[in-house]
């Protein structure tokens, strides 16, 4: 299979979970801030590959292309469905972390998303944050006893909010007012199957035009 993918972006998560696993893949990264956006090894569209414009995108042995990354992600931890990334069919453990995915990807990914857009105005950037600084509280909060968000298991959906908020020095905003999530970000980030991530995609960092991320050097 071949995961489509770009530096700092949610499908960084999909790249995480296939090394997790240990699942053989092909990696093609993906500038998504050219515009059009471009495979960056041949320069081809990468609309002609993904009609959605958006990574990740996972092409199947059997040539189908898998889109959406709540969805990619469950289809890979399915691969290993002993593995614990995401709990059995049918269990009401499973429907959690398929609960965290979603709240990640509507309520986190939402919120964070419109704040480089160099084109969105300073008001409707604050009233993201607004938002964004809700759902980081109740995160936070859920937190204060566990681990990970659905307890001391990591799992897929911790790899989706991971990804999104950020690691050092690309976090997407200035993480220090949750000191949970702080930890949590600490924690994931030292997995090996995230240092793989690092190695692998800083020889493509300097190819793409990234966003300027806020100054969160922490004392």
């Amino acid at each position: 299979m071949i995961l489509y993918t770009s530096p700092l972006a949610c499908s960084s998560a999909a790249h995480m979970v296939l090394l997790e696993l240990g699942i053989p893949h092909a990696v093609k990264f993906v500038d998504i801030y050219a515009q059009p956006h471009v495979v960056i090894d041949d320069g081809t569209s990468f609309a002609d590959v993904n009609p959605k414009h958006a990574v990740p995108a996972l092409r199947l042995d059997s040539g189908e292309l898998l889109t959406e990354v709540g969805v990619i992600l469950q289809y890979i931890a399915d691969l290993k469905p002993k593995s614990g990334l995401l709990p059995e069919v049918g269990s009401l453990a499973r429907y959690r972390v398929m609960e965290w995915l979603s709240f990640v990807g509507s309520d986190v990914h939402k919120a964070i998303g419109p704040l480089f857009n160099p084109n969105m105005p300073q008001i409707a950037k604050e009233i993201h944050r607004q938002n964004l600084n809700r759902r980081l509280t109740y995160i936070e909060q859920q937190l204060t006893h566990q681990l990970y968000l659905t307890g001391d298991t990591f799992t897929v959906a911790d790899a989706y909010l991971f990804v999104m908020i950020g690691w050092e020095p690309y976090l997407k905003f200035d993480i220090t007012p949750y000191p949970n999530l702080v930890r949590f970000q600490e924690r994931v980030g030292s997995r090996p199957s995230f240092v793989n991530v690092l190695q692998i995609i800083d020889p493509v960092l300097g190819q793409v035009s990234l966003p300027v991320f806020p100054n969160t050097n922490r004392p």
